[in-house]
C-alpha cells in the first residue's frame, strides 16, 4: 500500500529541527537551489546542452499525495516538542498546519531533459537513486564531477514550507520511479515508537512506487524522454519576484555554463540561453549580484585577451582578462568544468582596473580542486585536501597564472589601451577642435618636472601614514633636511642650478621664513584612482577628489606592503589639472588648492619600478 512512513528510531537519538542538513541552506535557500539542481543536472548530462525546467503551481490540498497521515505527522510533531523552550521548531510546524489546511497547495517542478535521469531505483544501497533518496553525506560522483558531499540534496527541502519534496524520474534504463521524503523532526508515531525524523511515501519497505509522479496538470514526460523531476511541495517563494529570485541565481552562478551552450533554463515562461543573454542582462542588470554583468562583458568582448595554459601538467586552464572599464571589479570569476562559479577570485593586481573569467577545463586539475572544495561549493580549502601541501601549491600557481597575465597586458600596453583602462580619466576637458595634448602630458617627457638626487648619509625608517612631518624640520631653502640627506635640483637635461625654486611653472621649491605656518588638518577622500602609465619609468596618473575645500594642500603617498606601508619615493611631481603649483619632499606633494569635489590629476614618478598599490593622506589649511 502507497503510503507515508516514519521508521522508528529504535530508542536512538532524537532528531531536531536542525539536524537533517537543511539547515544549512536556510541561510541562501534560493541561491543555493538554483547552484545544486543545475549542477547535478550538468553531472547527468548525456548530450552536450541540458535543458533545466523551473515552473510553480497549484493544486487542491486535497491531491497532496498522503495529505491527511502528513497534516497528522505536523500536529504530532508539535506536541512532541512543546515543551521545548525554544519557537524554533514549534513555529515551524504551526505554519506547516496552517498551510496544509489551505484549500490550494502551491508546488515548484524542476525537471532537467537530456541527461541520464535518476537511475538505481531497483537497488538498495549506493545507486544515484538511493544517494539522494536514502542517504545523507553521500556522494559517489566521478572526480570532474560538481558535488562531492552528498548534501546538495538537502538545497531544496529548504525552499519547503513543509520541509517534503517528491521526486519522479524517467531513466535511461527506462525505468519509471517516483516517491515522497520529508524531513522532519522526532515524533511520537500512534504505535508509541519514536521516529527517525524522516518519512518516505512509497511501498512497503519504503520502496519507490514505479511509475512517474503525475502532480503538475498537463505534464508528463515523453517517451525516451529521460530526466528527474523535483517537486518542491508548499514552496515557500511563492510570490511576484519568485521568477526573478531564480533567474538572478542562474545567471550569476552558471553564466559560463550558458555562454558555452552547456545548458539552458527555463523558468516559468523565461528562456535562458545564449541567445536570451544580451536581453536578460540588461533586463535585470539593477538586481543582478556577483558581478555578473561585468563577466558577461569580459565573454562577449571582443577586447579580451584570452590566454590557454596545461597548468602544472594538470590539465588546461583558459583565462580572459578584460581591461578598460573603470568600475572593474578587479575580479576573476572561477569557473569549474561543469560550468558553474566557484568564486570571485580577489587579491589581484589593483593598479588596473580589469575583470576576468577562468575556465578550469583539465580533468586532473578539476579532480584536485573538487576536494578541496567546501560543501556550498564558494570556495577552495587546502586543508580539506589530502595532500594540503599539493593543494597549496596548485591554488599559488593558479594565483601566479592570473596575477602573471594581468601584469603582461598591462606591460605592454599601447598607449591607446593605456587610455583604455582609466587614463581619459585624468584628461582635462577641452574643446573638440582643441589639440589633444593631455595623452602627450601624461606619458611623455616634455614637462618639467621636479626631479630630485639625493645622496643618503645615513638609514632612516619609513614613516607610517598620519606621521606629519613638522614644516619647521627642512631648511628654509630647501638645500639640507635633518636626516643629513642632501639635494640638489635638476632640469630634464640633467644640468646641476643653485638650490633654490626650479625654473617652471609646474614645480616650485617652499621659500623660507619666520611666521609660524597655519595648522593644517586632514582633508577627507571622495575618491583615489592611481593609474601605472610607464612601470619602466615608475611613473603613475594619482586623481583624488577632496570633500573638503583647502589651501597650501599637502599630498602624502605610501606603498602599500604585505604587513605595512612605507613612505613613496617621489622623484618627480607635475599638476595635469586643478589649482597650484606643487613641489616635492619626500613622500610629499605640496602646494595644491583643493575644492571640494573637483579632481585633482597629477603626474609622478616614483624611484620604484614595479607595480604596486598606494595609500594617501591629505592635509591643507582650511578656508
Amino acid at each position: 500500500m502507497v503510503m507515508w512512513r516514519f521508521p522508528s528510531n529504535d530508542y536512538g537519538e532524537n532528531k531536531g529541527i536542525n539536524d537533517s542538513g537543511v539547515s544549512q541552506f536556510r541561510g541562501t535557500p534560493l541561491k543555493s537551489l538554483a547552484r545544486e539542481i543545475c549542477q547535478n543536472s550538468l553531472d547527468a548530462a548525456v548530450e552536450e546542452k541540458i535543458k533545466v525546467e523551473f515552473n510553480m503551481f497549484s493544486i487542491e490540498s486535497n491531491k497532496l499525495p498522503g495529505r491527511d497521515v502528513l497534516k497528522n505527522t505536523f500536529e504530532r510533531c508539535l506536541d512532541f516538542w512543546k515543551v521545548q523552550k525554544g519557537t524554533d521548531t514549534k513555529d515551524f510546524f504551526t505554519t506547516a498546519i496552517k498551510e496544509i489546511e489551505k484549500e490550494q497547495c502551491t508546488f515548484l517542478r524542476i525537471s532537467d531533459f537530456n541527461t541520464r535521469g535518476l537511475t538505481g531505483s531497483k537497488g538498495e544501497i549506493n545507486t544515484n537513486w538511493t544517494n539522494l533518496t536514502k542517504s545523507s553525506g553521500v556522494s559517489d560522483k566521478r572526480g570532474t564531477a560538481g558535488g562531492s558531499f552528498g548534501i546538495g540534496k538537502f538545497a531544496p527541502f529548504a525552499c519547503s514550507l513543509f520541509s517534503t519534496i517528491f521526486y519522479s524520474t524517467y531513466d535511461e534504463e527506462g525505468i519509471e520511479a517516483s516517491q515522497g521524503v520529508a524531513r522532519l523532526v522526532t515524533f511520537t508515531r500512534e504505535d508509541g515508537e519514536n521516529t527517525q525524523g524522516i518519512g518516505y511515501f512509497g511501498e512497503e519497505k519504503n520502496t519507490p512506487v514505479y511509475e512517474q509522479l503525475k502532480l503538475e496538470p498537463g505534464f508528463e514526460r515523453k517517451p525516451e524522454q529521460y530526466g528527474t523531476d523535483i517537486y518542491i511541495a508548499g514552496y515557500k517563494f511563492a510570490g511576484e519576484t519568485w521568477k526573478t529570485d531564480i533567474i538572478i541565481s542562474i545567471l550569476d552562478g552558471f553564466l559560463g555554463a550558458i555562454w558555452n551552450e552547456k545548458l539552458e533554463v527555463i523558468v516559468g515562461d523565461v528562456v535562458i540561453n545564449k541567445e536570451s543573454l544580451d536581453d536578460l542582462i540588461e533586463e535585470y542588470r539593477g538586481a543582478l549580484t556577483g558581478y555578473t554583468d561585468k563577466y558577461y562583458e569580459v565573454l562577449r568582448s571582443d577586447k579580451t585577451a584570452w590566454k590557454v595554459e596545461n597548468l602544472l601538467g594538470l590539465g588546461e586552464v583558459k583565462l580572459g582578462i578584460l581591461l578598460g572599464d573603470p568600475d572593474a571589479p578587479k575580479r576573476v570569476a572561477m569557473i569549474r568544468q561543469t560550468g558553474m562559479k566557484i568564486m570571485d577570485k580577489d587579491r589581484l593586481p589593483g593598479h588596473v582596473p580589469f575583470t576576468g573569467i577562468m575556465f578550469i577545463n583539465g580533468d586532473e586539475i578539476n579532480t584536485r580542486l573538487r576536494l578541496m572544495e567546501n560543501p556550498e561549493h564558494t570556495e577552495w580549502q587546502p586543508d580539506r585536501a589530502g595532500n594540503k601541501m599539493q593543494a597549496q601549491t596548485l591554488l599559488k600557481e593558479i594565483h601566479s597564472f592570473i596575477r602573471n597575465w594581468i601584469e603582461e597586458l598591462v606591460s605592454n600596453s599601447t598607449e591607446d589601451s593605456i587610455d583604455a583602462v582609466g587614463v581619459g580619466n585624468f584628461i582635462p576637458d577641452m574643446a573638440d577642435d582643441a589639440k589633444d595634448t593631455s595623452k602627450e602630458e601624461i606619458i611623455s617627457d616634455k614637462v618639467l618636472d621636479v626631479e630630485i638626487k639625493k645622496v643618503p648619509r645615513k638609514a632612516k625608517s619609513m614613516k607610517q601614514p598620519g606621521d606629519m612631518e613638522k614644516e619647521d624640520e627642512v631648511e628654509k631653502d630647501g638645500h639640507m633636511e635633518p636626516d643629513g640627506t642632501e639635494e640638489e635640483w635638476f632640469h630634464n637635461g640633467g644640468h646641476t642650478v643653485t638650490p633654490g625654486p626650479k625654473p617652471g611653472d609646474d614645480a616650485h621649491q617652499e621659500k623660507g621664513g619666520s611666521e609660524q605656518a597655519p595648522k593644517k588638518i586632514p582633508v577627507g577622500i571622495e575618491k583615489f584612482i592611481s593609474i601605472c602609465v610607464d612601470k619602466e619609468r615608475g611613473k603613475y596618473v594619482l586623481m583624488i577628489v577632496p570633500d573638503n575645500n583647502g589651501t597650501d594642500g599637502i599630498v602624502e603617498l605610501y606603498l602599500s606592503a604585505e604587513t605595512q606601508n612605507y613612505e613613496a619615493p617621489i622623484q618627480k611631481a607635475s599638476l595635469i589639472a586643478g589649482s597650484g603649483t606643487v613641489t616635492v619632499s619626500k613622500n610629499k606633494i605640496k602646494g595644491f588648492s583643493f575644492v571640494k569635489g573637483q579632481a585633482v590629476r597629477v603626474s609622478i614618478e616614483l624611484d620604484f619600478y614595479d607595480y604596486c598599490s598606494m595609500e594617501v593622506k591629505m592635509y591643507a589649511t582650511q578656508k
